[in-house]
């Protein structure tokens, strides 16, 4: 049975042809995140400007001072189905790629143990368990120091590992 360490994650090729892959660290792995959350920013920005462009046309593009309640919420609405987008954004990405944009930039994918593609349902997984990993201080990363396979708290609960590409 082939190892991660021993193959490359594609679907459509014989793992055993390829060489070694090395788990990837946690400087590739934070700086993959930084770069998502600025994408992540840029269309939280366009949900914003999506609402103030709606309350502009509510408005007669501003002359008038008079927001109704109902058009307040509705743009509060716009900017907060944003919430949908990062649970869409992870778990499509995983699951389709093995790669979020941030780390298609820093070239590393997410697989599973035996370095085959995630499906949907662990992609999702790890997407709610990925909070796990950061928001106590960022304690769930630690064991990507001291793991064989470089992996975080919710890695290691989900059975996925992350791997540097050529």
């Amino acid at each position: 049975m082939a190892t991660t360490h021993d193959v490359q994650a594609r679907d459509d090729v014989q793992y055993e042809e390829y060489p070694a892959l090395p788990y990837a660290g946690v400087g590739l792995r934070i700086v993959a995140a930084f770069l998502d959350l600025i994408f992540l920013a840029s269309v939280f920005l366009l949900f914003f400007a999506a609402a103030g462009l709606y309350l502009l046309t509510q408005t007669d593009w501003g002359n008038e001072s008079d927001i109704t309640n109902a058009e307040q919420w509705t743009a509060v609405a716009i900017v907060a189905s944003f919430a949908f987008v990062i649970p869409l954004y992870f778990t499509l990405f995983w699951w389709w790629r093995g790669q979020s944009m941030g780390q298609m930039a820093v070239r590393i994918v997410v697989t599973d143990r035996d370095g085959y593609h995630i499906g949907p349902g662990r992609a999702f997984l790890r997407m709610l368990l990925w909070p796990l990993s950061i928001l106590p201080l960022g304690i769930g990363l630690i064991p990507i120091i001291f793991d064989q396979e470089s992996r975080a708290l919710h890695d290691m609960i989900t059975g996925t590992v992350v791997l540097e590409l050529p």
